[in-house]
């Protein structure tokens, strides 16, 4: 039972680890996807205020082509609030990227004037700042994608460790703390998982849990954390006591 008891930390630990070090990576990422949305409504602004000029039939079309591409996910009202990937947002910025290829299209049949050609950039500008928002969307889809499919066994790793303290642990303060600090770790991963910002409070939920696991291993012997991790262990133990 020891061993079985020694590994699931383990396991345990290096799952949250391996999900804080996606986190992080998504934290410093999505700046940069909503700055090319912004980008994206800059020229959507700029269609918008040319095609006042304009006459005939497309410029509707090309004004129901801009309402579309400006509803973008970091400008409503909630943005994302779980870690079980991008999908949704990928999804979206392919499908804007494909009407802006279409208003480029419509473009291209219209008379060569001015006002055409700069329509032209504007679109042509869009199609490529949503392109990269997509492909940084799914860099963080791939870091993150593993670790959310794996969220049932970790969950099944922390109830082992609570069960296994409470039956075989000799009653004592070091056992009360253990099975309190794996409740703990597990009401906060339940929080993570339902949905909390992905910004630095998801990054600090999850840096609690690794402190917890943390500091429970340094009570307990038995308990044993990979040694490649003592550095990042540190790290977490100065941010939370500041």
């Amino acid at each position: 039972m020891q061993q079985i008891f020694r590994r699931a930390n383990e396991s345990l630990y290096s799952d949250l680890e391996s999900y804080a070090t996606a986190l992080r990576r998504i934290v410093s990422a999505l700046p940069e996807a909503r700055a090319l949305c912004e980008q994206v409504q800059r020229e959507a602004r700029l269609a918008d205020a040319l095609l006042a000029f304009g006459s005939g039939p497309h410029v509707m079309e090309l004004k129901q082509a801009l309402f579309h591409i400006g509803d973008l996910w970091p400008f409503r009202e909630h943005g994302p609030t779980r870690t079980s990937g991008f999908s949704d947002e990928i999804a979206e910025a392919a499908s804007h990227a494909e009407l802006a290829r279409k208003a480029i299209s419509m473009l291209a049949r219209l008379p060569d004037d001015a006002l055409s050609g700069e329509l032209r950039t504007c679109f042509t500008n869009m199609a490529q700042h949503l392109k990269d928002e997509q492909a940084l969307l799914e860099e963080c889809h791939a870091y993150i994608a593993p670790f959310s499919t794996n969220s049932d066994l970790t969950r099944k790793r922390l109830n082992l460790l609570i069960a296994a303290a409470e039956a075989r642990l000799p009653a004592s303060e070091d056992r009360r703390a253990a099975i309190n600090t794996y409740a703990e770790a597990a009401e906060l991963l339940q929080s993570w998982e339902g949905g909390v910002p992905i910004d630095d409070h998801g990054v600090a939920i999850l840096n609690r849990c690794i402190s917890l696991l943390g500091a429970s291993s340094e009570l307990f012997g038995i308990l044993s954390v990979p040694a490649h991790s003592s550095a990042v262990r540190q790290g977490f133990r100065r941010a939370e006591s500041e």
